[in-house]
């Protein structure tokens, strides 16, 4: 059984999100999350009443905005469950609600509040430094957005848990897979790069998918990006200490569906 927490807001995106999830089979759960933020705090004193008044109002339009949206989905992928509407920070809230109840997946749009796919991994890699612990986070923006996978790995352990993101989603396996081994941030060579690509072959074998490979010193970064060119899902590490790795420079596209899994 896998579950999925999916963020979700009243926009288009969401119902792509939640499509997506439902996407993934039958052993799926998902668990809908909307985060919305209280209004704010500069109303002058004395007049905190009218503040309190206005919490209940935007919570209660949130609350029947979001169950219509829910409905709807719910008539057609019944493992959609009742949805969590939570005030706060978006990224924050989820994060922690997310961690507390030890999801396999956050799902996420970077339309969330947010304007392109880096930010929106930037945001939860910042929240996971600071409370020290992994996100693996789905991006997706277009409904089976999934002509092929791209994975970049440089034989580390963040890499190597990407990639068992991955084969978690059996349904994204029979798109072309594509894998390039990466240097590590202290050996650039062809041989380090060669060696965690065997090692991402060798992942994949074990489960019976194949791949073509390549070494990003042989393709460089423009050959990276021809790669990436077109309809796909980018699968990475996101590493907080590593400079090696720049996603600015290697993402084409600024709504890149990808699957990043984020170490503090």
């Amino acid at each position: 059984m896998l579950n999925l927490l999916v963020s979700i807001d009243t926009s288009a995106e969401a119902v792509i999100a939640l499509k997506t999830a439902a996407f993934f089979g039958k052993g799926v759960v998902i668990q809908p999350i909307y985060v919305y933020e209280p209004p704010g705090r500069d109303i002058e004193f004395g007049a905190g009443w009218a503040r309190h008044s206005w919490e209940k109002e935007t919570y209660k339009l949130a609350q029947v905005t979001i169950e219509k949206l829910i409905l709807t989905q719910q008539k057609k992928y019944p493992t959609i469950k009742k949805p969590m509407l939570l005030k706060g920070n978006p990224v924050t809230r989820i994060a922690d609600f997310f961690n507390k109840k030890k999801f396999d997946f956050l799902v996420a749009s970077s339309f969330l509040k947010m304007s392109n796919t880096i930010e929106c991994i930037q945001c939860f890699q910042n929240t996971a430094r600071k409370d020290k612990n992994s996100i693996p986070l789905l991006i997706i923006n277009k409904i089976n957005d999934f002509k092929k996978i791209i994975i970049l790995t440089d034989g580390g352990e963040t890499a190597e848990k990407a990639i068992g993101l991955l084969l978690k989603l059996p349904s994204l396996l029979y798109s072309k897979i594509i894998l390039i081994g990466l240097a590590r941030a202290n050996d650039d060579s062809e041989k380090i790069q060669f060696l965690n690509l065997e090692r991402g072959r060798a992942i994949l074998k074990e489960k019976n998918f194949g791949a073509e490979g390549y070494i990003f010193s042989k393709l460089g970064l423009k050959g990276l990006k021809e790669k990436l060119r077109g309809e796909g899902v980018l699968v990475c590490p996101v590493l907080s200490s590593d400079g090696h790795l720049d996603l600015s420079k290697i993402i084409t596209r600024k709504n890149q569906s990808g699957i990043f899994c984020i170490e503090p």
